[in-house]
C-alpha cells in the first residue's frame, strides 16, 4: 500500500524507523516513549500526519536505550529505512556502515522549530525515500 502526499509516495509506514538518541529527563520521569506522541514526538507525529503518514503504522526506537541498537540493525538487515533524527545517532550509523537517513530532530532549536518549516523538512526528507527514486536501498 502507499501513501500519497503531494508529489512524494512512501511504500508501507511499517518499514519506516525513526531512531532518536535517548529518551529525555522528562520523558523518562513520566515513562513516555515515542509511540505517546508527546514533547519532540508530538513535532514528529504532526508532521508525519500531515504528510498522509499513520505515525501508529511507524517503529520508534533510540539508539541509546536497551535494545535500540540491535532493533534498528535488524530493521536494516530486512530492507527498512532507518531515519537517523539528529547528528549523533547518524554518526553513529555512518560510523557503523548501517544505511540511514538524516532527519532534523523533531526536539531541534532555531528556524526548523517552527512547525510549517519542520513538516516542510519531513516532506523533503521522506522525498528521498520514494519508489519513484528507485532507492533500492530502502526498498529492497
Amino acid at each position: 500500500m502507499t501513501t500519497r502526499y503531494g508529489v512524494v509516495e512512501v511504500e508501507d509506514a511499517s518499514r519506516l524507523f525513526f531512531l532518536g538518541e535517548r529518551r529525555s529527563a522528562m520523558a523518562a520521569k513520566n515513562d513516555w516513549r515515542w509511540q505517546d506522541g508527546r514533547l519532540a514526538a508530538k513535532q514528529l507525529f504532526d508532521a508525519l500526519e500531515a504528510c498522509g503518514i499513520n505515525p501508529k503504522r511507524c517503529i520508534f526506537g533510540n539508539w541509546f536505550e536497551r535494545n535500540g541498537r540491535r532493533a534498528a540493525i535488524q530493521h536494516a538487515k530486512h530492507g527498512g529505512t532507518i531515519l537517523a533524527m539528529g547528528r549523533r545517532v547518524s554518526s553513529e550509523l555512518t560510523r557503523l556502515d548501517i544505511p540511514h537517513i538524516y532527519l532534523v530532530h523533531p526536539a531541534a532549536r532555531g528556524t526548523i522549530r517552527k512547525k510549517e518549516r519542520y513538516v516542510a523538512h519531513v516532506k523533503q526528507t521522506l522525498a528521498k525515500i520514494s519508489p519513484n527514486k528507485r532507492n533500492k536501498q530502502c526498498f529492497a
